[in-house]
This record gives structure tokens, C-alpha cells and sequence, in this order.
């Protein structure tokens, strides 16, 4: 269809209704606030041998984020949407490996938190997952994604 000029992508929410026969646009617009304070920290086996990665879990826990940890990508962003605010991290190590593949999960999640306002980066590269080149159908890397706010302080602890 076309679209309006100056009219911005948005992340919208579908529920499957009447006896799962029809999906429903049940919100118009998800929006990640700029800060929340919740965490959804995969892979924490990294922290292990990732002592950035360690130092920002720890600062996450003493700082008294509240902990939202599924063990899936795709449950622990939809939280994000679902609460308007936060972020959800899973980094590698030496040790423990990056499981997300950027063609099939990573890139696709990532789109639907930069339309809802929120920002997207690799583990260990200030880049958005968007800019990466798809160039192995199965690279898979660590990523950061959520509130704008939460990703720059990842960025902080694990760029600096």
C-alpha cells in the first residue's frame, strides 16, 4: 500500500481471535520508553569469561532492575513491547557462543525494536544489527536491543 509522506515505520501488535481464525490489529503502535528498568540478560554463562559483560549484569542486579528472563529472544523482546521500555542482551565469549543468527532472528526482532523507537547494537561493535552484512545464512552473533537509554549504558560498560 502507500504511504503518507513523513509518515514513520511503527511496531504494531495482531492477536489471533475468534477460535484462532482471524488476526486482529489489537494495538496500533508499540513504543519503547527511552528508559526502563527491567533486564533480560541471555547466554549469563558468558559472564563467566566476559568480564564487561559481568560487570554490566551485576550493575543491572545492584542498581535494582527488575528481571525478565524467558530463555527465548523472541518472548523476552515481546515483554519489551508488552511494557513499553527496557532491554534484552545476549552476549558471547571465548566460552560460551553466540547461539542468535542475524538472518533468521536477529535482524527481524531488530526491526521491529528500531520501529518501536528503540535501538539495536552487535555485541561488540557500536553498529545497529540492521547495517550487518548478511554474509552466511548462518552467522550468528551477541546483540544488544531495547530502550534507548538501556542501550547506551550497555554500550558504556561494554565499549569503553
Amino acid at each position: 500500500g502507500s504511504r503518507d509522506a513523513g509518515e514513520s515505520d511503527v511496531t504494531f501488535e495482531v492477536t489471533l481471535v475468534n477460535d484462532r481464525s482471524h488476526w486482529e490489529v489489537s494495538r496500533d503502535k508499540c513504543t519503547l520508553a527511552p528508559s526502563k528498568k527491567v533486564f533480560a540478560p541471555g547466554n549469563l554463562r558468558a559472564t563467566n569469561d566476559n568480564p564487561k559483560y559481568d560487570a554490566l549484569v551485576k550493575h543491572w542486579i545492584s542498581d535494582r532492575y527488575t528481571l525478565r528472563y524467558t530463555g527465548g529472544m523472541v518472548p523476552d523482546v515481546y515483554h519489551m513491547f508488552a511494557k513499553s521500555g527496557g532491554v534484552f542482551s545476549n552476549v558471547s565469549s571465548d566460552k560460551a557462543r553466540a547461539k542468535l543468527r542475524l538472518l533468521y532472528e536477529v535482524a527481524a526482532m531488530g526491526l521491529l525494536v528500531e520501529c518501536a523507537g528503540g535501538v539495536t547494537t552487535h555485541e561488540s561493535e557500536d553498529i545497529s544489527v540492521l547495517d550487518l552484512e548478511v554474509d552466511d545464512l548462518d552467522r550468528r552473533l551477541g546483540v544488544c536491543f531495547g530502550s534507548k537509554d538501556e542501550v547506551a549504558l550497555y554500550k558504556k560498560f561494554m565499549f569503553e
